[in-house]
């Protein structure tokens, strides 16, 4: 004989309430200052983004190998310190204190993120190249190189937000997008030439010709959210970025013996 069996329901919940995430920093239009900033700078971007040993290789004229294991392996600092000097702009940040502070901060955290295995890739590129990281370690910093790395570095500390952005996300970072996407193709030439061209070796360089991109473009948007346009901090902006833009360039010409 069956009995009736009594189905008991299983405990009812409530919809999940979606997690607060900040809106991301979306392209605006500019302002007349950023308008007028970006006109000003256009010349030393021009040059940053395309000293000798860039042009160059982007043009198919591959420069001796040599240029390149001396910038590279000069430059290692800065690229060892990048999410230093982001760190230092994270701390300038609130969470919904200010317009736009939220975003800002979380860019920043994704950003550093990206950053964590940078290091490590760029010394798979100079290896690539016959550079071995001990003797990067042990390389000597340049007088141009180590004034464009204290200047970063009192930018992001001293300096407001939207300076240590433009000195760093967007002059530094900006450039190097420019530079990589044009240089990652040809530069695999040089596995004539005796380097080692494979994945490995190619990930710093290839990484940063794909997500530099957007990065220029959503630095401004810090810039914008975080200046005033009334009193001097559109001028601060533009010396912050200027002084970098200028800094890099010294710094790869001495690395070449330009």
């Amino acid at each position: 004989m069956l009995t009736s069996v009594k189905v008991v329901s299983g405990p009812t919940f409530e919809s999940p309430v979606r997690r607060y995430v900040p809106p991301p920093l979306e392209v605006t239009a500019h302002p007349p200052w950023v308008e007028a900033m970006l006109v000003s700078l256009d010349g030393d971007w021009r040059r940053a983004c395309w000293p000798r040993l860039f042009r160059d290789t982007a043009d198919g004229r591959l420069p001796p190998l040599r240029d390149w294991r001396r910038v590279l392996a000069g430059f290692f600092p800065i690229v060892e310190s990048f999410p230093k000097y982001m760190g230092l702009s994270l701390a300038k940040t609130t969470y919904g204190q200010r317009r736009g502070d939220a975003s800002i901060r979380r860019w920043l955290l994704q950003n550093m993120a990206v950053e964590a295995r940078h290091a490590e890739w760029y010394l798979d590129w100079l290896r690539g190249l016959g550079v071995k990281p001990e003797a990067v370690f042990a390389l000597p910093c340049s007088q141009q190189l180590r004034a464009l790395h204290e200047h970063l570095l009192h930018t992001c500390a001293n300096g407001s937000l939207a300076e240590g952005i433009a000195a760093s996300n967007w002059a530094i970072e900006g450039v190097t997008g420019v530079w990589t996407r044009e240089v990652v193709e040809p530069f695999r030439a040089y596995a004539g030439e005796g380097a080692r061209i494979d994945a490995g070796s190619m990930m710093w360089l290839k990484a940063h010709a794909r997500y530099d991109d957007a990065h220029p473009h959503e630095a401004l948007e810090i810039i914008k959210l975080s200046t005033s346009p009334e009193g001097d901090g559109p001028a601060r902006v533009e010396a912050a970025a200027r002084t970098s833009l200028r800094l890099y360039t010294a710094a790869i010409r001495a690395c070449c013996g330009d």
